[in-house]
């Protein structure tokens, strides 16, 4: 916690070039019925907090000891793949078969460790090879790429077993920001993949998050003032992919259907974007999503 603060605090004395990207002031309700699905996959996304699920053996059934994933341990649902700790990005999660939802989740955890937290703050580009002129955050790319293909592996496979099953990918904070590219990633390679990122720092440069956007069926939440999906900052040549999902809902509130607003555009300063510069003090924001998202998370910072 007190790494994030030093970063923040430095970010946010840098200077904001918003007028250098075009901004958006598309402004429209969600339909009632869609915010069951938003309350819902979240609760995967806070599943991959709990140690118990991403070092879970395969057929385990995922479960938060801390009760914020009520629906997802009432749901036929075993783990097929989990990962953590093997990789320089210390990339956590797991992948898993809904059967009562007709799902196959791949889900990320955020941030907890050191590695992760390095992972945050690697903000250099680099080229993912999915269109012209596209870059990605060097550290956000790298999480995905050192798990790819073990992911790749089981995907497959399940598809195989479940013709008629979607794909859902999921994360929030750093886990957000992995799924966002892994979405991206993953629809190249054929996959009809769904987005449920709450809480995403920026992934994209514009191309790449113009090109994601088109790709459609992604739901990206913010919430008030958080400040982390205002990192990496406009002037480092990072905007968001489109639209969204602004939530203006107190912390540890009953979200409705009106405290949801869908913002379109890259940049659109009506959202979370438009609450100011990265502010540590905002950071309780960044924990409510619906519910407490990351309260199943360890304390400290394990040097892993």
């Amino acid at each position: 916690m007190h790494f994030l603060s030093s970063v923040v605090t430095v970010l946010s004395s840098m200077a904001l070039l918003a007028s250098s990207y075009p901004t958006s002031f598309d402004i429209r309700d969600i339909p009632t019925t869609q915010l069951d699905d938003f309350k819902f996959w979240v609760q995967y996304a806070a599943a991959t907090y709990c140690p118990n699920n991403y070092v879970a053996p395969d057929g385990y059934k995922p479960n938060c000891p801390v009760g914020n994933c009520p629906d997802v341990e009432s749901a036929d649902t075993t783990i097929k793949l989990s990962f953590s700790d093997d990789t320089i990005t210390d990339t956590a999660g797991f992948v898993a078969v809904d059967n009562t939802n007709k799902a196959i989740i791949v889900a990320f955890r955020g941030s907890y460790s050191v590695r992760n937290w390095i992972t945050d703050v690697t903000f250099p580009h680099i080229d993912p090879g999915l269109c012209e002129g596209c870059q990605a955050e060097l550290g956000f790319w790298t999480a995905w790429e050192v798990i790819r293909d073990q992911i790749q592996d089981q995907l497959k496979e399940l598809t195989s077993q479940h013709h008629d099953y979607k794909i859902v990918v999921v994360g929030h904070s750093l886990g957000a920001a992995i799924a966002s590219l892994a979405a991206a990633d993953l629809r190249t390679k054929g996959y009809d993949a769904i987005l449920y990122a709450y809480a995403a720092p920026r992934v994209a440069n514009p191309a790449l998050a113009q090109f994601i956007t088109q790709q459609g069926n992604n739901y990206r939440f913010t919430h008030l003032d958080d400040p982390v999906p205002k990192l990496p900052l406009l002037s480092m040549d990072y905007v968001h992919i489109s639209p969204e999902y602004y939530i203006t809902a107190p912390d540890n509130a009953t979200i409705t259907d009106a405290d949801v607003t869908v913002l379109e555009g890259e940049v659109n300063f009506n959202g979370n974007t438009g609450t100011g510069l990265p502010d540590v003090l905002a950071f309780h924001s960044h924990v409510w999503y619906f519910i407490h998202a990351d309260a199943c998370k360890g304390p400290g910072l394990p040097f892993r």
